[in-house]
């Protein structure tokens, strides 16, 4: 009996090479770094927008814009940067335009009025007009030009006219034993200097341009107001009178009652938002070192502004 050849058995299979980890940890390591800067940088955003507005929900996408329009309207830079910023928000959905002004200088007053349209009509976001305490004039002339006005029933509104107006000072110059001299490059150049009484023709010349700035904000008025007030029923109203918001909705020159709140709440409806919107509101700027070393502000003295001539000047004001 032959002997049994022995069994031969194979070696194992050596064991696949092991796929290097680096390009996975690499990866890992620049998608974390990625996620980390996208968080940091929107919470940098979200903290610099904190500190330019006030919002009752930082986060939300479904919020109502409170632009605010204080005081005597002497330019229109601000509001309109404003009014900029939050049209092409994609978390805003309306803006309010919160009124508390006598009313200004009628080119300011002009240049809000013409971006809130532009704005409606670009964006198609719901412009709403709150009357707080005061919307006058010129006020009233930038509410004509929102969806809707909301008023406070003892809002004072109206007053749609214009204004010019200086001080003739030349008996206390003739007391003073002061003599101006001032020399002019055409008969109308020195219109309306306080040194003189106006002769008839100057009077008649300020008169044509005041008449012809009356009749642009009835024009403005009705524009706004279209298919709630005619030019006519504009006209018939416009005589400088001032209203409560109790009048003034009964002469349609609002919309409803109602106070800040009630004015968010329409817009978001017109919005197309669900429930109650979340606000944002813009911080008041607080004046610089410069604004005060620079005399800025409009704390300018009665006699400054009458010896300068500058106090004298169109304005759509109550």
């Amino acid at each position: 009996m032959s002997e049994m050849e022995p069994i031969t058995i194979p070696p194992p299979a050596p064991p696949p090479p092991r796929k290097s980890r680096v390009p996975s940890f690499f990866f890992g390591v620049f998608s974390g770094c990625l996620i980390g800067i996208l968080f940091f940088s929107f919470l940098a955003a979200m903290i610099a927008t904190s500190r330019n507005e006030t919002s009752t929900d930082l986060f939300s996408t479904q919020r109502v814009a409170i632009v605010p329009i204080e005081g005597e309207i002497l330019e229109a830079r601000e509001t309109i940067d404003t009014l900029h910023r939050y049209a092409d928000s994609a978390t805003v959905r309306a803006i309010v335009m919160r009124i508390n002004s006598p009313g200004g200088a009628v080119a300011p007053s002009q240049e809000i009025y013409e971006e809130i349209l532009k704005i409606k009509s670009r964006t198609h976001k719901p412009i709403v007009a709150s009357l707080d305490s005061i919307a006058a004039s010129g006020g009233f002339y930038i509410a004509s030009a929102c969806d809707q006005i909301v008023s406070n029933p003892g809002s004072i509104t109206g007053s749609i006219g214009v204004i010019l107006q200086w001080m003739e000072i030349k008996d206390l110059i003739a007391w003073a034993k002061m003599k101006p001299e001032t020399i002019i490059s055409g008969a109308m150049k020195d219109t309306g200097s306080p040194y003189r009484d106006l002769t008839d023709a100057e009077r008649g010349y300020l008169q044509r341009i005041t008449t012809q700035l009356h009749e642009q904000f009835i024009r403005a008025v009705a524009t706004g107001r279209k298919g709630k007030m005619t030019a006519s029923d504009v006209a018939r109203i416009a005589d400088g009178r001032v209203f409560t918001g109790e009048e003034a909705l009964s002469l349609k020159l609002v919309d409803r009652l109602g106070n800040l709140d009630d004015a968010v709440n329409l817009a978001g409806r017109m919005a197309g938002i669900r429930g109650k919107p979340g606000t944002i509101y813009p911080k008041r700027r607080k004046p610089t070192l410069l604004d005060l070393l620079t005399n800025t502000t409009d704390s300018e003295s009665l006699i400054d502004r009458t010896l300068s001539h500058r106090g004298a000047g169109f304005l759509y004001r109550w």
